[in-house]
């Protein structure tokens, strides 16, 4: 599997434009949008699946194996190898069973591939408990852009509704991490600063809306439960319908503060209500 070749250097973002240095400026800064773009859409460096195997659920993390990495149906969310990767593992926490991730100055995700109509299911329920809240890092500033939790859902579309910059983007995303690029991308994030209900740019990609879910410090170590309408948010964050929905993923990192941080993940629903 190829992987792009760039120096190693552990107080720079997986995000960062000076990765590419030796890159011309346009180029280089689109390369650059493009990484942190694909992490935060739900693009990896392992290929997608076709959309006839992709299944029209998420994958239940209560029934997993204690000790496995991840469910067999999610996979790896990984922008770079020359970023520390994030830790997830199922484990048995507070008498359930949940997906933990642990960061330590790293930066990755797990994806799942599927094919949901949000026409027919709109609603995403979730849960998780945050260990850190990240009170320096700020999501809509490109160079402290960590959360401790997020959930990304990423959506298909008419990619020719595209500008051209988008659609350069999109080319790149496939051709660098064999994934397609969604659409467009609705992510909830656990916030240092920002008040819930806010919804921000995606600091690397005006294709990817930030909604601010969580805030603060207030409620660290609590198990917090969520209920979003999809088509809402996409409505508000967007202006026009969802398309049908092609990923869900999870990502903690925190390798722009270059902290560390504990978060467990529950079971993720989309359903009709």
């Amino acid at each position: 599997m190829a992987v792009m070749q760039v120096p190693e250097n552990r107080g720079m973002s997986m995000f960062s434009p000076v990765f590419f240095g030796g890159i011309r400026a346009p180029l280089r800064s689109a390369l650059a949008g493009v990484l942190a773009a694909s992490l935060l859409s739900g693009c990896s460096l392992l290929p997608s699946r076709p959309a006839f195997e992709r299944p029209d659920a998420v994958s239940l993390f209560s029934q997993a194996t204690p000790g496995e990495p991840h469910p067999l149906t999610w996979q790896p969310m990984i922008i770079t190898r020359f970023n520390k990767l994030t830790e997830y593992t199922i484990v048995d926490h507070d008498g359930e069973r949940v997906l933990r991730a642990r960061a330590a100055k790293s930066a990755s995700g797990l994806v799942q591939d599927v094919a949901i109509d949000p026409q027919r299911y709109a609603i995403v329920f979730w849960r998780w408990k945050a260990m850190n809240a990240l009170p320096e890092a700020n999501l809509a500033r490109a160079g402290m852009d960590d959360s401790p939790a997020r959930l990304i859902v990423g959506f298909d579309g008419p990619l020719e509704k595209l500008d051209i910059e988008d659609r350069a983007m999109a080319s790149m995303v496939k051709l660098i991490s064999g994934r397609e690029m969604p659409y467009a991308s609705l992510i909830y994030a656990w916030e240092g600063k920002l008040r819930p209900g806010t919804v921000i740019d995606n600091p690397h990609s005006s294709r990817a809306k930030i909604i601010i879910v969580e805030s603060g410090e207030a409620n660290v170590g609590q198990w917090r439960s969520f209920r979003r309408n999809i088509v809402e948010d996409f409505r508000r964050a967007f202006g026009e319908a969802p398309g049908k929905i092609i990923s869900v993923a999870v990502g903690t990192d925190t390798n722009r503060t270059e902290s560390d941080a504990v978060t467990y993940y529950g079971d993720i629903r989309i359903n009709a209500d």
